[in-house]
């Protein structure tokens, strides 16, 4: 019996690729938000920093997707403001508003 390898249609494409990493990393989020080890808010701010810095450098299409999965992590638990995670941008080290807090110094 001849066997076909059905991965001789299968074509890895940037897209495929791109859609991959960001499911793992979804579910990565989800593990460690479940840990305690980090929360939605806090990934939400991390992620609409990045936007919101590919906007600025002329990346419209990533910043975009990048600030809907921002929303979609906002919306989770409190459900903070999309708007007030801009506003806070510019403060560092304040995980009342979400970023993600520095490691302590253990030297």
């Amino acid at each position: 019996m001849d066997k076909k390898n059905n991965n001789e249609d299968f074509e890895i494409t940037p897209k495929l690729v791109f859609d991959m990493n960001l499911a793992l990393y979804l579910d990565l989020v989800a593990a460690l938000e479940g840990a305690g080890a980090v929360t939605y808010r806090q990934m939400a701010a991390r992620v609409l920093n990045i936007s919101m810095d590919a906007r600025a450098d002329g990346e419209l299409g990533l910043s975009t997707a990048l600030e809907g999965i921002a929303q979609g992590f906002a919306g989770h638990g409190d459900g903070l403001s999309i708007e007030l995670l801009k506003a806070a941008r510019g403060l560092r080290e304040d995980d009342a508003l979400g970023d993600i807090p520095m490691r302590p110094d253990l030297g």
